[in-house]
């Protein structure tokens, strides 16, 4: 740049690429993105109180200083670095690269070197390690952007570090978000092709990883063989010689670096085995690229001794070729598969799981599985598939903690999921009412698949009852029934109404389906609970059998209660029952505490009554409500839940709430 950083730093009092983060007296560096491009909020920026702008633009900027630069990423990184004092001076820095294995790496090299007395920090996809610290790294990423990366290097340096051990993907590279490190040792632990939906070839994949690997002072190529035996699969002990092979690039003895490997545990997500007393095993691994898929499978093979069941499915927005590649390895390896959702983002899932379908039909074996909701897939596979002696491997996923779906990121874990699955509680059942047209959404698709934050309404609902533990699922379905059922698929069981003739008719339709052992069963609409959170759900159902209630439901109160039912009370409060709005009096319409349609019953006592509702005379249906009036009248023990967050419950009649709702979750989400 021909200027002394540190003097173009000074008096400035921060430095950023985020025109939002601009604060008075910043550094803001424009950099060009493939869709958003940094020159264009320096208007922005400056708005915000920056004092310096630096882009590659020729621009002429009025009241603050401009400074134009042949590549603002890598002058970023400069910069970076100088802001906090050239960390990676003060640090001997290794960068780990490669297709598959790279995490794993990552966290061989940290415990070889902190099992032989060194203070070393970390920063891998997982999380950032820093002395007694352990920071998440956030969503979907390998190498955080530069400016953190050089703020982590310098936390490193402030904690006594003498190593930092760094993860490295093809994205930081291209995008320079490794710009301004010095690294020392530069690790390969294999190359195959990868993301080439944002690299288009190869060759210029292979480019871009090598170009890191020849900037560092030494190299570490892994090698195809070893005889290094301390961890499960052959890939995983690959990954370990290359971790023995960079300290000692580093001066460390090796005899002492594998003997370091005893006390090794695979990081979390990679062939994490989740405990259970089912008598089959459960894997979870990050398995997303055909040569790992393989690798995972072909050594979980070996382990299984009846079984094996695989659950996976491919990222949407990237490359696609490697869908028909992972399904014909999948239904080749696995005894059953079972092909799901994993990050669709703007794609339609069933469209990515079509073509992971074509390669596991091209192979002839067809023992596999369509469930494109995540927790369905793992909760049938659990449940359904898995026998003593068998294994389950959940792929894809390894430890992230969320997933795309169009342009949002819902909280996810695999772990939690299965956690989940192996804590039903099999006592309970629940009929979710899903059949319903809502004729004033304007939509001919059916009403619980129209989509908040990028997901149907009904696969909201599912997963909150999945996470409160709930086992057995019955879905009403009637409107366009096949596209509901082809959509959740899973371990639900569906009932089929025919005619809209109300909620009690639903449920009664919903009832026939639930097994004979279950005690107590939920009932709620697959149209207003994707609020809900699986802790209030438990809560609910934990008054309802803790005051020994025969129906429980649930209340809140709204200012503008248009279109729900009134709970009503007396004069002094005790409860007399429910009405309809279209059945209530003018005084009964004033009433703001509302049902929100959420019911716990006594299972039996369910069965008892449900024919004892009557068809309403006004609209002609058979209404769950009444079954209020039916257990006071008999003296039956009702209890009212009141919902003590209000945001829980949102209805959606209309386009308008819809959209309301896709917002309300969109901010709920946000930075979960």
């Amino acid at each position: 740049m021909g200027q002394n950083l540190e003097l173009l730093l000074k008096n400035q009092t921060g430095l950023t690429d985020d025109s939002r983060k601009v604060k008075k007296g910043y550094v803001f560096v424009a950099v060009r993105g493939r869709t958003v491009d940094g020159h264009d909020f320096i208007g922005e920026a400056i708005k915000n109180g920056a004092t310096l702008i630096v882009g590659e633009r020729d621009l002429k900027i009025k009241g603050v200083r401009y400074l134009k630069v042949g590549d603002s990423r890598e002058v970023l990184g400069r910069l970076s670095s100088v802001w906090y004092g050239n960390p990676s001076e003060n640090l001997r820095v290794i960068g780990i690269t490669g297709t598959k294995g790279k995490t794993t790496t990552v966290h061989l090299v940290y415990h070889i070197l902190t099992n032989l007395g060194e203070k070393v920090g970390l920063i891998s996809s997982i999380a950032a390690k820093i002395g007694d610290k352990e920071i998440d790294t956030g969503f979907h990423v390998t190498s955080p952007d530069v400016i953190s990366l050089h703020k982590f290097l310098k936390e490193m340096v402030d904690a006594g570090c003498k190593y930092a051990v760094v993860e490295v993907s093809s994205h930081g590279i291209d995008q320079k978000r490794i710009a301004g490190v010095n690294f020392e040792v530069g690790v390969l632990t294999n190359i195959a092709p990868e993301h080439l939906d944002y690299h288009k070839t190869f060759a210029e994949y292979k480019k871009v990883k090598t170009s890191f690997i020849n900037s560092c002072r030494f190299k570490v190529i892994a090698p195809r063989q070893t005889n290094i035996n301390a961890l499960p699969g052959e890939f995983n002990n690959l990954n370990a010689e290359a971790a023995v092979e960079t300290v000692e690039k580093l001066g460390f003895n090796r005899k002492k670096a594998i003997a370091a490997l005893d006390s090794f545990d695979l990081p979390e997500g990679r062939l994490e085995e989740i405990k259970n007393d089912k008598g089959f095993r459960i894997f979870i691994d990050f398995a997303h690229t055909p040569d790992s898929l393989e690798a995972v499978l072909r050594y979980l093979r070996t382990k299984t001794k009846r079984k094996l069941i695989a659950v996976f499915g491919c990222a949407g927005e990237r490359d696609k070729k490697k869908r028909f590649k992972m399904g014909k390895i999948s239904v080749n390896l696995a005894d059953i598969s079972v092909f799901t959702a994993e990050d669709p983002r703007t794609e339609d899932v069933n469209k990515i799981i079509d073509q992971i379908i074509a390669g596991a039909k091209k192979s002839g074996n067809k023992n596999f599985f369509r469930i494109p909701e995540r927790g369905e897939a793992i909760f049938f596979a659990i449940q359904k598939l898995a026998e003593r002696g068998d294994i389950v491997a959940i792929l894809g996923k390894g430890h992230e903690k969320s997933m795309a779906y169009g342009w949002a990121e819902h909280p996810w874990s695999d772990r939690e999921m299965v956690i989940n699955v192996l804590g039903e509680r099999k006592d309970i059942g629940v009929i979710v009412l899903a059949g319903g047209l809502g004729k004033r959404m304007k939509s001919d698709i059916p009403k619980v698949l129209l989509q908040i934050a990028g997901r149907p309404m009904i696969a909201l609902s599912l997963e909150n009852l999945r996470k409160a533990q709930l086992g057995e699922i019955v879905i009403v379905v009637g409107y366009k029934k096949e596209e509901v059922m082809e959509r959740v698929g899973g371990r639900v069981k569906f009932a089929v109404q025919k005619s809209m003739l109300g909620t009690a008719d639903a449920a009664a339709k919903g009832l026939k389906m639930i097994s004979k052992g279950i005690k107590t069963v939920v009932v709620l609409n697959g149209d207003d609970s994707a609020f809900y959170l699986p802790e209030t759900i438990r809560d609910v159902i934990a008054k309802h059998e803790r005051e020994g209630a025969i129906l429980t439901f649930v209340s809140l109160m709204k200012e503008n209660p248009s279109g729900l039912g009134r709970v009503i009370r007396d004069e002094k409060g005790n409860l007399v029952g429910i009405i309809e709005e279209k059945e209530a009096t003018d005084i009964q319409r004033r009433i703001k505490e509302v049902n929100d349609g959420l019911y716990v019953f006594d299972k039996d006592w369910l069965a008892n009554n449900l024919p004892k509702v009557t068809k309403s005379p006004v609209s002609g249906e058979y209404y769950l409500v009444d079954l209020v009036a039916i257990a006071l009248s008999g003296e039956d023990k009702v209890v009212c839940y009141q919902l003590k967050d209000n945001n829980e419950w949102f209805g959606i009649n209309t386009r308008e709430e819809l959209a309301a709702a896709d917002k309300k979750m969109r901010e709920s989400i946000k930075g979960f």
